[in-house]
């Protein structure tokens, strides 16, 4: 299949290669969960853009572990800084779920991507880790583990959300993984979710996953 005709070709970067950049070029490939896709301080020598499934974006300081700080899905693309000719990754970019992503081999500054496309796609990765990051401000655990499941409800673009691993919600969450679970106890009773279909799935509330503010829990 061409870029030009996947189902997520507008909003996706390799779709706006130059064709002769672009075929023969990417391919889709399945990865499963756990795998590890970039690593932070490693050259980053493809672009990886997710097709299906949620990448977890981790960093490491040298103050401490490496931690969650985001998760993106369907049509966004990491080892966007080879296009700006800086070699190494900043994070880690691990598969949170199993993912189908598309890959695309790249040179630093060798590959011709439209600036416009480059900014774009830039800018959408900086406010999303900023979204992410505002989490952490929330003043109370209940708060920061709703706003996770908020985001996490976009990035796969529904309000049911299949729950990861405890500890990677406790670090997006800023809080101990024993917290998480009493703050979605809390959630339930208030009506802001309810449990889902399958396991470990949580439906979040109509005017929690909309536009329409409630009222925050204390």
């Amino acid at each position: 299949m061409r870029c030009t005709d996947c189902v997520r070709a507008a909003g996706c970067l390799l779709a706006r290669l130059p064709a002769s950049q672009a075929h023969g070029m990417v391919r889709e490939h399945a990865v499963p969960a756990g795998t590890t896709l970039l690593h932070q301080d490693e050259p980053v020598r493809r672009l990886v853009t997710v097709k299906v499934g949620l990448l977890a974006l981790r960093r490491r300081v040298p103050e401490g572990p490496a931690r969650t700080i985001a998760v993106i899905g369907p049509g966004r693309t990491v080892g966007l800084r080879a296009l700006v000719g800086q070699d190494a990754a900043a994070l880690d970019a691990h598969a949170l779920t199993p993912v189908r992503v598309c890959l695309r081999p790249v040179v630093p500054g060798a590959l011709e991507v439209p600036v416009p496309a480059v900014l774009s796609e830039l800018t959408r990765l900086a406010e999303t880790l900023a979204d992410w990051a505002a989490i952490g401000r929330l003043p109370t655990a209940t708060q920061r583990v709703e706003a996770v499941l908020r985001r996490l409800a976009v990035a796969v673009q529904s309000p049911c959300v299949q729950l990861p691993q405890r500890q990677v919600l406790a670090e997006l969450a800023a809080c101990a993984p024993e917290t998480v679970s009493r703050a979605l106890g809390a959630l339930a009773r208030a009506g802001r979710v309810r449990r889902g279909p399958r396991r470990n799935a949580w439906v979040l509330a109509e005017t929690t996953h909309g536009s329409t503010p409630q009222r925050p829990l204390a």
